[in-house]
């Protein structure tokens, strides 16, 4: 069995990629089966704080108003958009990608 110690430029390499990692902006996308009625989800990362809310009236021009309470195409929770259509998901994810 052969025990390797990374030398500190390999420490250092691995520590400023996760860093570039951390801080890049991405959408993570998903699918949640317990939520069936707004399965799809998207989760913007590392976006300003101007960027969220020009998202945010994109989807109120585009879906029109999210409401948990409604039956409306899309709703916001938890940092994350939630859409009813995985073709609305890909919309969103082609305009903000």
């Amino acid at each position: 069995m052969s025990n390797s110690i990374l030398t500190r430029q390999q420490i250092t390499s691995i520590a400023e990629q996760w860093i570039n990692e951390i801080n890049t902006k991405h959408i993570d996308v998903g699918c949640a089966d317990n939520q069936p009625k707004w399965p799809y989800w998207v989760k913007p990362c590392n976006y300003s704080r101007k960027e969220w809310d020009d998202m945010g009236v994109w989807m109120v021009k585009t879906f029109g108003n999210g409401d948990w309470m409604m039956d409306g195409l899309w709703v916001g929770s938890d940092r994350k958009y939630w859409f009813r259509e995985e073709r609305d998901r890909t919309l969103f994810l082609l305009k903000w990608s």
